[in-house]
């Protein structure tokens, strides 16, 4: 191991950032050097593969979204040499199990060209690739959020796991996950995921056409948005010659009246 990569296993055993996303990479660190060191000259237990190569299957991915801003940071820890632990691959697909931000900051860092190191893995059916998947996320690497959570109980659901398996792989127990369960709605399969910006406006789950909503929104809050229509219209800002904007006024006044019947109802 050379000077620099010594001096991030050095950083990272003492976990020397105040960023909590940097944090969770020098973990990653602290645990790869730590095999390294104890492998020594031992046989390589591993192989290397083109990061290009490996197959991302979002069916099988735990969390809500892979977070970019989590993979700059894992990209820029290797290329100040820091050593990461093996994404852990279905054999016979090369459908990545463990390491979605791994593979991807691999890329970033070294192109299409770049490898990087896998540990095959075998699986009975996908189910059990789903649990192994859930279990490897929710206890290292970056944190778990209570809206991943949400997700693996719908794929769980998806896969027809059985709730013991499913709450020993999520790292809770039966009666937690019977409680996020209770909070997921009763849609069509298929047609919820879990809401990442979640708050008080906004459902634990959601369908997947307001996914793209809140895509389409400015992120802020709702009340914001409504009492900038509302400034503009009472201190009469609005450029009324604009057809565009009167027609979608007009829009609003429709979508409105069947909000305001059902609140008022």
């Amino acid at each position: 191991m050379d000077a620099e990569s010594i001096n991030w296993f050095e950083r990272a055993k003492r976990f020397d950032s105040t960023n909590r996303e940097e944090r969770a990479v020098l973990r990653e660190c602290a645990k790869s050097a730590e095999r390294v060191i104890d492998l020594g000259n031992t046989e390589r237990r591993y192989v290397k593969l083109k990061a290009a190569s490996l197959v991302e299957d979002f069916n099988f991915y735990p969390r809500h979204s892979v977070d970019d801003y989590c993979v700059v940071d894992y990209a820029k820890a290797m290329e100040a040499g820091a050593i990461f632990p093996p994404v852990i691959v279905e054999k016979k697909s090369l459908r990545i199990v463990d390491g979605w931000k791994r593979t991807r900051a691999a890329l970033k860092h070294g192109g299409d060209g770049a490898e990087i190191e896998v540990e095959f893995r075998t699986y009975k059916n996908d189910g059990e690739m789903l649990l192994d998947a859930i279990s490897l996320n929710t206890v290292h690497g970056q944190r778990i959020e209570r809206y991943d959570l949400q997700r693996c109980a719908i794929l769980g659901d998806q896969f027809g796991l059985s709730a013991e398996k499913l709450a020993a792989a999520m790292h809770v127990t039966p009666e937690h996950l019977e409680k996020i369960r209770g909070k997921l709605r009763s849609t069509r399969s298929g047609d919820v995921i879990a809401n990442k910006q979640v708050g008080q406006e906004l459902p634990l789950v959601i369908t997947v056409r307001q996914a793209e909503g809140i895509k389409r929104a400015g992120g802020g809050n709702q009340v914001f948005f409504v009492n900038q229509v509302i400034n503009l219209i009472e201190n009469n800002l609005l450029d009324t010659e604009n057809e565009r904007l009167m027609e979608r006024l007009a829009h609003l006044s429709d979508v409105l009246k069947p909000v305001l019947e059902k609140v008022s109802a």
